[in-house]
């Protein structure tokens, strides 16, 4: 499947930055990138994919930290990048300020919310990019688009000036265009400095349930994947966590109530205007009960607990980062197809954002393929080796690709 190549950063970008130059040396100098349009830039109004949204937040009058953090690190901003609606969605489709179109096959989604970010690295045009990760949002994008993704362990990168979705499930992401440089960003922005795990990450556990969800291409990839782990020494087993839906429904529930807790006073007060898909959303995490959130919140814990010990500090847990590749728009006209399709993405991905676990998606389909990623989910804190194992993971993957 080759790459659509007539893209320009106008079709990602909600607002070009000029001006913004990085430090004169560093890690990432003379590196361009875009942050989606949730990172605040001092003086820059921020949008969060929505008309009305600027005027409630005012003008932010300094960076987020990892703006400055990037900018030290010598990268210099160049723009502010599209995203589904205040990032509650998981299409990327934006009813207001256009959706960016997929790379790879401008018919199909570019996954979202983080969609005009991974479409900026996925068309070539910036090296890497920000994005944020609650359910999905960087991880399903970089699967539709064919790049690389990473979703940290909560809270390793700091989220000061990121306007919240949930604050329990935020976490700042990047999108870059090689491993290596994934990890090059990771490494600058990772704090407080990552504590590793005892043990090595030497265990490969492919999530059998994932497998049912996915569609064959997903599949494929797994099985891909876990022969490249294989051939690099690590041992590989298929386990069974009956989680999958579990997490999805504590998420769903806890996540709505929080979210629910961010935007409740502008939406009363203020009326803007919104989605359809968003407005629903909105409208029924403002119904949900508080009987229902402690139950959700309780399940959540034991969720973690499960997981945790199941990893043991040492294990990689295997499935496709998405069911397929991108849906095609036209999916999207239905509201049943809609509700189906999102909840078959979210089944896959929500596991890790419940437990807040480290992520890193790889491409691995062959290039004349619609792109499907594998997604590598790690114990707490063990981001960089994540990284480490993702690069060769990748160079693997590369080879056998020819």
């Amino acid at each position: 499947m080759k790459q659509v190549k007539k893209f320009d950063l106008a079709h990602c970008l909600l607002r070009t930055i000029e001006g913004r130059k990085g430090a004169p040396s560093g890690e990432l100098w003379g590196l361009k990138y875009v942050a989606k349009d949730l990172f605040d830039v001092a003086g820059v109004p921020t949008t969060a994919g929505n008309p009305d949204f600027a005027e409630w937040h005012g003008v932010p009058a300094e960076d987020a930290w990892v703006i400055k953090a990037l900018e030290q690190a010598g990268a210099e901003l160049v723009g502010k990048a599209n995203l589904h609606e205040l990032a509650y969605g998981i299409t990327g489709i934006n009813p207001h300020f256009g959706t960016p179109k997929n790379p790879r096959d401008p018919e199909r989604i570019p996954g979202g919310s983080s969609s005009g970010s991974a479409v900026a690295v996925g068309a070539e045009l910036v090296p890497f990019a920000l994005g944020t990760d609650t359910g999905g949002s960087v991880r399903v994008p970089a699967s539709f688009c064919g790049i690389y993704g990473f979703r940290p362990t909560h809270d390793h990168i700091p989220a000061a000036g990121v306007v919240p979705l949930a604050a329990s499930f935020d976490t700042v992401g990047i999108f870059a265009a090689s491993a290596s440089l994934l990890e090059t960003v990771g490494r600058v922005l990772l704090r407080p400095p990552v504590s590793l795990p005892t043990l090595a990450l030497d265990r490969v556990l492919v999530e059998s349930d994932a497998l049912g969800l996915a569609e064959p291409a997903g599949r494929a990839v797994v099985e891909r994947a876990r022969s490249a782990f294989e051939e690099m020494g690590l041992c590989s087993a298929e386990v069974r966590t009956g989680l999958l839906q579990a997490a999805f429904d504590s998420q769903r529930i806890v996540q709505a109530a929080e979210v629910w807790g961010v935007h409740e006073q502008w939406v009363i007060e203020r009326k803007p205007r919104l989605g359809q898909d968003v407005a629903r959303l909105l409208q029924a995490a403002g119904e949900i009960k508080a009987g229902e959130v402690g139950r959700a919140s309780a399940a959540r814990n034991a969720i973690v607990r499960q997981i945790e010990a199941l990893l043991a500090g040492r294990s990689i847990l295997v499935l496709p980062a998405a069911p397929g590749p991108a849906p095609k728009f036209s999916v999207f006209d239905d509201p049943q197809a809609t509700f189906e399709a999102r909840g078959k993405i979210l089944r896959l991905t929500n596991l890790a954002s419940t437990c807040g676990l480290p992520v890193v998606v790889v491409p691995a389909t062959k290039d004349d393929e619609l792109p499907v990623g594998i997604a590598l989910t790690g114990p707490k804190g063990s981001d960089l080796q994540l990284l480490e194992v993702a690069k060769k993971l990748d160079e693997r993957l590369r080879t056998a690709r020819g």
